[in-house]
C-alpha cells in the first residue's frame, strides 16, 4: 500500500507495523518520510519485527525519519545483528557518519545469513530494491542473469537505482 503523506499519524504506522508482524512474505520495506508517524516506539517495534525468525525482510529504507532520538538509532543499529537486513538506507542527516558505518558493517555481516539478496530465483524482488547505500542489483554474481533476462541496462541506470548524484529519490511515504 502507498501512503504519501509525511504527516501520517503514529496510529496508522502502528497499524502497518502490527500487520507486518503476521506477514512473512514481505522482503523489502520502504517506510520512509513519515515525519510524524515514525518515532522511537515505532522504530523499536520495527526492530522487534525484523528480529523475529519468521521475518523475511532483507531490504529496508528508513530515510527521512526525523523524529527519532540518537539513542534509539543506536539501539536499532545494535539490533540489526539479529535480523536478515542486508541492504538499507537511513538518511545521513538523521544519523551520524559513525553510526552509518556501524550499520553498514552489520548489514554486510548479515549477507552471510541468507541468499535472498543475491539469488537469481529472487531477481524480480532484487530489481525493485533500490535507493539503498548499496543496491543488491550491483552484485557481480547477478550480472549473467541480468544480461540473459534483459535487465543489464539497470546496472547503468543511476536514476533508477537512486545513486548519489542522481536526482531520483524513492517515492515519499512508501510502505
Amino acid at each position: 500500500k502507498y501512503l504519501g503523506d509525511p504527516n501520517t499519524p503514529m496510529v496508522v504506522i502502528d497499524a502497518v507495523l502490527d500487520a507486518l508482524e503476521e506477514n512473512t512474505n514481505c522482503q523489502a520495506l520502504y517506510i520512509q518520510n513519515f515525519n510524524e508517524g515514525m518515532r522511537d516506539s515505532q522504530v523499536m517495534h520495527l526492530l522487534r519485527i525484523l528480529q523475529h525468525p519468521s521475518c523475511n525482510m532483507w531490504c529496508l529504507n528508513l530515510g527521512e525519519t526525523y523524529n527519532v532520538r540518537r539513542k534509539t538509532w543506536k539501539r536499532f543499529a545494535r539490533g540489526l545483528r539479529k535480523t536478515k537486513i542486508t541492504h538499507m538506507y537511513a538518511s545521513e542527516h538523521t544519523i551520524s557518519n559513525e553510526l552509518k558505518e556501524y550499520i553498514r558493517d552489520r548489514i554486510r555481516d548479515n549477507r552471510k545469513k541468507h541468499t535472498m539478496h543475491c539469488d537469481p530465483e529472487n531477481l524480480q524482488v532484487i530489481l525493485q530494491c533500490t535507493h539503498c547505500w548499496w543496491n543488491p542489483i550491483n552484485s557481480k554474481s547477478l550480472r549473467p542473469y541480468l544480461k540473459t533476462q534483459g535487465y543489464e541496462y539497470m546496472l547503468f541506470d543511476s536514476e533508477g537505482q537512486g545513486l548519489r548524484g542522481s536526482s531520483s529519490r524513492a517515492p515519499s511515504g512508501v510502505l
